[in-house]
């Protein structure tokens, strides 16, 4: 008997022992994974301030937050990323302008108001981490909602005219109390920010606020780039 089939054996005679005391076993695993997610969930909680936001990224305001929500709710991160890796051939093909310097990729800084964060791993259609700056027009935008194939032949993205009509009118009080829950994990809204949403929000349509959340992906790093150059 050669030594891999002792080894073989010696492991056979050690998984026995388990399988005759399931109960324990299970216990025993379930203690291991519980110590594990503890160490994997815990420090996160702690570190938050590994990431500083980004000089001129401010929190969405109440239209674009209300934008933000209508963006979950029709799934549009089921299809669309929204974060840039650090790839040259990648960065030249979302930053065509080079609107954010030699380093057009996503940073940390730039997601610390976002809550969910929704970075998405599935491009059936573009990244549109740098949406606002690849495509500026509203209009453009809103005819690309309504029908999708009006500005890109072929597009298999469904349609939602439904998003502009009367009936699709933004409920302000929703939002502010949105952002009210926001200010308390940390997105520094003022009072005046949060009692401004019925202004931004009034006789807005959910597309109107989708359109103006497309806007502001990549604006503020943008700009600061921009500035700096």
């Amino acid at each position: 008997m050669n030594w891999f089939d002792k080894l073989l054996d010696w492991f056979s005679g050690f998984t026995d022992q388990w399988e005759k005391h399931g109960v324990k076993f299970t216990l025993y695993t379930t203690i291991a994974i519980l110590i594990g997610g503890l160490f994997e969930l815990v420090p996160p909680f702690f570190l938050t301030k590994t990431a500083e936001p980004i000089q001129n990224v401010k929190p969405y305001n109440a239209l674009e937050l209300a934008g933000r929500d209508v963006y979950q709710k029709e799934g549009c991160n089921n299809c669309h990323t929204q974060m840039i890796r650090p790839f040259k051939w990648e960065v030249d093909r979302f930053d065509p302008q080079h609107s954010y310097g030699k380093d057009g990729y996503s940073k940390a800084g730039e997601y610390v108001y976002d809550h969910p964060f929704l970075w998405g791993s599935k491009r059936t259609g573009p990244d549109l981490a740098h949406e606002s700056q690849i495509q500026p027009s509203a209009e453009w935008h809103k005819t690309h909602l309504i029908n999708p194939r009006d500005t890109a032949k072929g597009s298999i993205m469904p349609a939602y005219p439904w998003l502009f009509e009367e009936s699709s009118i933004i409920d302000a009080s929703k939002i502010a109390d949105h952002m009210r829950g926001l200010q308390k994990v940390g997105v520094p809204y003022t009072e005046e920010d949060i009692s401004s949403a019925s202004t931004l929000l009034a006789g807005k349509t959910a597309g109107d606020a989708l359109i103006a959340y497309l806007l502001k992906l990549g604006r503020d790093t943008a700009e600061l780039s921009k500035s700096l150059q």
